[in-house]
This record gives structure tokens, C-alpha cells and sequence, in this order.
């Protein structure tokens, strides 16, 4: 078994894997995942001494899945964190990516608090074993959620019933399964869904809980139109019909709770390019800025002063922060340097300077 351990240095989490004796790296595999080509897998770094090498997974500001579970769930919760799961598999399978290579342990899972989407560790070495098959993790689910209490959990013993029928469930039956708990065969809704993994989004979100891409447009009034290109706020719209205003879909009033039914719509922090007036919105709990495009969530490839990977900004929470990554020219807040390596708090306003390059930040 390869050698699998997490490691916090300098406000950076890190989870590392070290390759075997004799193992190879899949190049493929982590191409496409760098270039976010599969739905729902945290990028890696590859490092590299001799014919060995480790892989760097950067989970810092993320909540593993045995953590996010301690927070009471009810039935809709449950279903879109299993949404979520299969969402992410189907996107494997697109590309042909094996089950066999994801990490399954709910301590290995991760959880962005700010979207709430789900994201695997994907392991792309060859011949790589995890030890824990998607049944065991599905029932792991189970084993360690806290549910709403007064709430009728006859649905939890119709999820165990499915995963328990034989050595291999069936993905079909618990895909009905979950779209029962969501209410998608319910008649008489317009549905709005992700156009990236077709999952069935929240009438008050702009963003997909289950993958995290942002669509835009408030859909609190919900209506029998059609889907109308010419009116694509970027998501998509089904309708059924014989509408009964008290199903899953209704928008309810007063304040949504984390991790509870309807999930709140993020608003994500930005930074402003004030050479070319970029808006870049701040989406991941751990946002990298380089000249490097295979490893940066927002890349300058216009400035060689510009290091590949040059400074971090990193979400806790609702405080901010900036780390410097070792870069050549240094990284500035409000002009003054910062130390490398160390997590310095940013505020709404704050004027960021990496290299010669000049960035606003700002919290909405």
C-alpha cells in the first residue's frame, strides 16, 4: 500500500501520497485532472526525486466528509450529498477514470463549506489500490451522519435496503432512490438544471451544490416556460406538469441553514486585475495565482514577473488570507512585502501586489 498521510507547514494543508518501488505515474490521468476535464477530483502537484514521486493534493480551508457529517442532516441534505457523489462518478466515467484509484476513507473526502460540493483525491498511479469499494463508503455515509431528529427517517432504511441487496447494489436503484428524495419525479415543477453535470439546482442559487459552477440568474419564481436559448441565464430548464405548489421545490421564506434543506446561495470574494479590469471571483478555499495554467486557478500569462506559482489566497471561514508561495518577486499587501510562507489576513479593499502586478480585493 502506498504511503498516505496529511501535513500542515506554513497554514498550507496538504495531503501526500508517495509512490512505490517500481510504480509509474499516469501523465494522462493528471493532465486531466489539472485541467479540470473531470467533475468533482482536487488538482495534485507531482514531484519528482530519482525514479520516485509524491503527489501534493492542497486541502487547505476544505472540511473532510467525516467532519462535514457531524452537522445534522434531513432528507433533502442526504439526497444532494449522494447527487453530489454519483455526479462526480458519472464525470469519471466520461473519461474512463477507474473507481479503483479514488480514495474512499471520509477523512480522504473533502467538502468546500463554501458551495458544498464534494471532491475526491484521485490517485492516477498505476496499479493503485485504495482497499474501500463505493459500497463500503455509501454505507461509511451512514455509519457517521447525525440525522434532524422529529424528522420520519424511514428513508435512511430504504437507502441500507438498496446498498444491501447482494455483493453489487444497483446504481440504477439508488439513483431512483435519490431523485425520489429530491422530488424530481414529482409532477407540476419547473426544474432547473447544471449544464455541466445535470443536477437538479436550488431556485435560489446561482450556484450547482453539486459541482460548484456558477450559472447565474434567480429562479425564485418558478413557472411551466420551456427551456428558451435565447433566454439562457446558463442553466437548463425542464418542466413537468400538474404543478402542486407544496412539493420539493417550493421557495420557503426566513434564513437557510448550512448543510440543511435548500442550501444558501455562497457569494464568493473577488479580486479586481487593475490592468485589464478582470473580475476574478476567489471560488475555492485555497485559490492559487501564477503564470503556471496546469496548476493555477487564475493564470497571467501576459507578465513574466509573474512567478509560475506565485501566491495563494485562502478562504477560512469568513476571515481571508494571503501566502505568499516562495515567489521571485515577492508578493505586497497594501505595498508592504510579506514573508514567504506565511499566511497574512486580507480585508475587503485590500491592495495586492504580486511582482509589478496589481490586484484589488474586495468581499461582498
Amino acid at each position: 500500500m502506498n504511503k498516505i498521510k496529511t501535513v500542515t507547514k506554513a497554514g498550507m494543508t496538504q495531503l501526500v501520497i508517495k509512490s512505490n518501488k517500481g510504480q509509474r505515474l499516469n501523465e494522462n490521468e493528471v493532465y486531466q485532472i489539472n485541467s479540470n476535464k473531470v467533475q468533482g477530483l482536487l488538482s495534485l502537484n507531482v514531484y519528482r526525486k530519482g525514479e520516485k514521486f509524491k503527489l501534493e493534493y492542497n486541502v487547505s480551508g476544505f472540511l473532510t466528509m467525516k467532519e462535514y457529517l457531524r452537522a445534522p442532516l434531513n432528507r433533502n441534505a442526504f439526497a444532494k450529498i449522494l447527487q453530489n457523489i454519483f455526479a462526480n462518478l458519472k464525470s469519471m466515467e466520461t473519461v474512463y477514470f477507474n473507481q479503483q484509484y479514488l480514495l474512499m476513507e471520509l477523512d480522504q473526502v473533502y467538502v468546500n463549506p463554501s458551495t458544498q460540493s464534494i471532491s475526491f483525491v484521485y490517485v492516477p498511479i498505476q496499479f493503485f489500490e485504495s482497499g474501500k469499494t463505493l459500497k463500503a463508503f455509501l454505507l461509511d455515509i451512514i455509519q457517521f451522519s447525525t440525522f434532524m431528529p422529529g424528522e420520519d427517517n424511514s428513508y435512511i432504511k430504504d437507502y441500507i435496503t438498496i446498498l444491501n441487496r447482494g455483493v453489487n447494489f444497483s446504481v440504477f436503484d439508488l439513483e431512483e432512490y435519490i431523485n425520489k428524495l429530491l422530488g424530481r419525479n414529482e409532477p407540476g415543477r419547473k426544474k432547473r438544471l447544471c449544464p455541466k453535470c445535470n443536477s437538479v439546482l436550488n431556485p435560489e442559487s446561482n450556484y450547482c451544490q453539486s459541482c460548484g459552477n456558477k450559472v447565474g440568474g434567480n429562479t425564485s419564481e418558478i413557472s411551466s416556460k420551456v427551456y428558451d436559448p435565447a433566454e439562457n441565464d446558463g442553466s437548463i430548464y425542464v418542466t413537468d406538469h400538474d404543478h402542486d405548489e407544496n412539493d420539493e421545490y417550493e421557495v420557503s421564506e426566513g434564513t437557510s441553514v448550512l448543510g440543511f434543506d435548500g442550501f444558501y446561495s455562497p457569494r464568493y470574494p473577488y479580486i479586481i486585475r487593475k490592468k485589464t479590469g478582470d473580475k476574478i471571483y476567489i471560488d475555492k478555499p485555497s485559490f492559487r495565482i501564477g503564470k503556471e495554467k496546469q496548476y493555477s486557478d487564475f493564470f497571467i500569462s501576459d507578465n513574466s514577473a509573474i512567478s509560475r506559482s506565485h501566491a495563494d489566497i485562502i478562504t477560512e471561514g469568513n476571515r481571508y488570507y494571503i501566502l505568499d508561495r516562495n515567489s521571485t518577486n515577492k508578493t505586497y499587501v497594501d505595498d508592504r512585502v510579506i514573508p514567504s510562507e506565511k499566511k497574512v489576513e486580507i480585508f475587503s479593499n485590500t491592495e495586492l501586489r504580486l511582482a509589478d502586478e496589481y490586484f484589488t480585493f474586495y468581499v461582498e
